[in-house]
Parts: C-alpha cells; structure tokens; sequence
C-alpha cells in the first residue's frame, strides 16, 4: 500500500531495514536508531539558546568518530527541551544504501517531531516496533510489545513539520566528514612544514612537500599558510567558546538558590547575566554564593527578581 502527499511524494519511515528504492519522490521520517534524544530543563527560554547548549549536554555520552549536529524544541506545556543529537554523515550513508541516487528525496525528518504524538506502541516491521515513554519515541524489538497497530497505517495522518534534517546533498555530506578531521590534518602539515626546514638534501624535501601536497588535497585545505593559520583559530575560537559555556554552566549549578529558580542566563564572550526568581530575604546569601565562583560586576533587585551579571574567563 503506498501514500502519497503531492507535496513531498511518498512518506517512508525510514530503518536500516528499510528496503531498497530506486525511483520516484520521498520523504523519510528517521527511526529513533538514527538520532540520540533527551528531554531537559535549561535555564533559558528560547531554542536558538538552547541549542547553544546541547554540545554540552550530550558531552561524553555519544560514539567517538563523528561529527555531531544538534536539533532542539521547545515543550511549552512541560517548559522543558527536547534534544537530539545526530551525525548528518552516518545517517546519509545509511540512506544512500537504501534509496538509489536515482530516487528524489524531499525532505528528511525525525520521527520524534512528527510522530510524537502517538500514544501506543505501534509495529514497524516483524523485527520492530516504536514505542512512547513519557513523551519521547524508541525503537523496541516486537517481541518485547503487542501491537496490531503497523507505522504504515498512522503514516496518513501525519502533517510533515518544517524542522527538516539539513543534509543538502551528498556532496555537502563528504565535506561534513572531513571536516572533522581538519584539526588533525592541519596539525600534521605544520609538522611536515616544519621538518621542510631542516632537510637540505632535494630528494627529502621533495618526499615531504609531497606528503604535504597529498594531506592538502585529500582534507581540500587552502595551500597558503596565511589561509591554514585562519582555519586553525577559527577551530581553536570554537572550542574555547564552547568550553567557556560549560564551565560557566557546571558553576551556575553550584549556586545555592535557596528555594529559588533561574529565569534566564545569558552567556558572551566574558560574561554573562543571570536572572532568578526567589524570596528577597535569601538576595544576600544568594550573592555570596555567587561570589564563590564569579566575579560579581553589577546586581538589580526588582520584588522577587534578582539580576546579577558576572564576569568568566
């Protein structure tokens, strides 16, 4: 049985069992085997801020070897976060395995935004079914549930959302992966530069200009060092912003509040405003907490709201 939607061609929920399409339009809602998902509780309202968050939220709990990409939504009714985490390059490997170059893909979505609001477990194929605990989807083998309820029959009822998986073309996909090796490759041109220097003799240097030439090419690297240097502290700014935040957030929770709660956090380059919500006759304590950890800049007291703003490396 197919169904289309003249929109976005064929709706698939897409597995790694999943069989093999060579022609026509489709859009694929991933099984939770393609992502990582968590709900959490953050300091901050808005998902363009949370998602700033979310490297460090999934921060040693994902397989090393990839490069990650976070997606976020925001649950009103919970005032919490969905998370989720995944690879763009395995998630399109495991897609051009099974859907041909041939075949148009229209979008790719995960199944958490789009079919959340199952309420039972439903079957996805003899092996499979998908599961809702407290909100969030899994992939559970059949076995372990009973259901006369298939993914193909729900799969007309389902409105596509507009938040897309962003994995534009495989081309673009191929320079994702190697971008998760620059850091390493650049590293291993500046040695080899720097052994240039030290072997006089033609024959080595033409060895090691021609490893240089071959690193270059293989991770498409700029071939001036004025242009190598850029990537090198665009990557090193990345990773102290990213490094700044969590410490700053793993201090934020040390923070004895009292019975009270944060409002909203916001974190620049070196510094960051607080604001939370507690009885005023805790504002004093509440500020030697803070001095523990920071350095206190400025402190704004309005009824039971208390901004403090504090400077971080």
């Amino acid at each position: 049985m197919s169904f289309f939607k003249r929109t976005v061609g064929k709706i698939i929920f897409f597995t790694k069992n999943s069989p093999k399409y060579f022609t026509g339009e489709y859009s694929l809602i991933l099984s939770p085997q393609f992502y990582w998902v968590k709900r959490v509780k953050l300091p901050v309202k808005s998902e363009f801020r949370a998602k700033k968050l979310a490297p460090s939220i999934f921060e040693g709990s994902l397989p090393e070897g990839e490069e990650y990409f976070y997606d976020v939504k925001y649950e009103k009714d919970r005032d919490t976060f969905i998370v989720i985490a995944y690879s763009k390059n395995y998630i399109f490997e495991q897609i051009r395995k099974k859907i041909a170059s041939t075949a148009k893909i229209k979008g790719i979505y995960f199944a958490q935004h789009e079919l959340g609001e199952l309420k039972t477990c439903i079957a996805i194929d003899e092996d499979i079914s998908l599961g809702n605990v407290d909100g969030l989807l899994i992939q559970v083998p059949s076995a372990c549930v009973q259901s006369e309820e298939n993914v193909r029959n729900y799969l007309p009822k389902v409105k596509l959302s507009n938040k897309k998986v962003k994995i534009d073309s495989l081309v673009d996909n191929e320079t994702d992966k190697e971008q998760s090796l620059l850091y390493v490759a650049l590293l291993s041109i500046f040695v080899i530069s720097q052994f240039l220097t030290y072997f006089a003799y033609s024959r080595d240097l033409g060895r090691y200009d021609s490893k240089k030439e071959s690193l270059i090419r293989q991770y498409n690297l700029p071939h001036t060092s004025f242009q190598l240097q850029s990537i090198k502290r665009t990557l090193l700014k990345r990773y102290k912003e990213q490094k700044s935040i969590r410490d700053t957030l793993t201090k934020l929770d040390k923070i004895a509040l009292n019975d009270g709660k944060f409002i909203d956090i916001t974190i620049t380059k070196h510094s960051a405003k607080i604001l939370l919500e507690s009885n005023p006759q805790n504002f004093e304590d509440i500020k030697r907490s803070f001095q523990k950890y920071f350095t206190i800049t400025n402190t704004n007291t309005l009824e039971n709201i208390l901004t403090v703003e504090v400077e971080h490396e």
